[in-house]
């Protein structure tokens, strides 16, 4: 990759993208990385599913761009430390495939981590493609609100756990510390990921952001809301695939996620357990009527 004329006025960071079937969006999300105010050092995508015109085009187009194909679907957290160990930049932005950053996201991002050194993930304000601002910055829900958003989030959003779990009553353009930030896009310091280990590798898809989060805070790491920083997010290009498959994997991240959190708390294992499989079939009814 072409270094910047810049001076050195920021930490330098690589990119670590998870591909899996996202078409054209990585190719826009690739432009978009080119055109950075501030370019990584590295690009790697680690190659988790890719049909074969976007690998040429890839290869063609990009060509510093590193191509990794372990050979089957690792699950986002291998994939993201498998990339993430072909690295070495002080600064890692992992970033989904069906994103696009601002032209300024990454200076602005790497100039705040140089000058916050107990920062070890920050998270850009996250647009959807109506330019409406996406809650990144949640809270470790309690456990009242962790029930009222499970069984109600799908069907009615504004009930007042998911308002609380979602910090909906927040100022979403103020920077700020958060409990933990959604993994579509994190500029992580390789320090803090060393400490804890990088990505939990139990997890093959969803809560390993959740449980980064935690890991950090309970290394002193600050998880840090940052919204002048800014990205678009296409959701859903890759989990429309195989959505009732991804809902599985879903619903058993979350209890692997719980047992974790209540390793020696039997009886909250037990409950977990009952309410997930209360909260499957919901999800299966609200996957139903959004397809309606």
């Amino acid at each position: 990759m072409v270094k910047n004329d810049k001076p050195k006025t920021t930490l330098e960071y690589s990119v670590v993208l998870v591909e899996y079937f996202s078409s054209d969006h990585i190719v826009r999300c690739l432009e978009s990385i080119y055109l950075q105010t501030k370019l990584p050092e590295k690009i790697v995508v680690v190659v988790n599913g890719i049909e074969d015109s976007f690998r040429k085009k890839i290869s063609n187009n990009f060509k510093d761009v590193v191509l990794i194909d372990p050979g089957n679907n690792l699950g986002y957290s291998k994939a993201a430390n498998l990339g993430i160990a072909n690295t070495d930049s002080p600064i890692v932005l992992t970033l989904n495939p069906d994103t696009e950053l601002k032209s300024d996201a990454a200076e602005l991002s790497c100039l705040y981590l140089a000058e916050h050194d107990l920062v070890g993930a920050l998270g850009p304000q996250i647009l959807d493609c109506d330019f409406n601002i996406y809650p990144s910055a949640r809270t470790e829900p309690s456990l009242l609100d962790s029930v009222g958003h499970g069984l109600l989030g799908a069907f009615f959003p504004n009930n007042r756990y998911t308002r609380r779990y979602k910090n909906l009553d927040t100022d979403e353009n103020q920077t700020r510390r958060t409990d933990w930030l959604s993994g579509a896009a994190l500029f992580l310091r390789r320090q803090a990921l060393d400490e804890i280990g990088g990505w939990d590798e139990d997890y093959f898809m969803y809560c390993e952001d959740i449980d980064l989060g935690n890991k950090l805070r309970n290394n002193r790491w600050e998880n840090i809301y940052f919204p002048k920083a800014q990205i678009t997010h296409i959701q859903g290009v890759s989990t429309s695939r195989t959505p009732v498959k991804l809902l599985v994997e879903h619903h058993k991240s979350l209890y692997i996620y719980s047992n974790k959190k209540y390793n020696n708390n039997l009886m909250m294992k037990i409950f977990v357990a009952v309410f997930i499989s209360i909260r499957f079939p919901l999800a299966l009814i609200a996957h139903k009527l959004r397809l309606n």
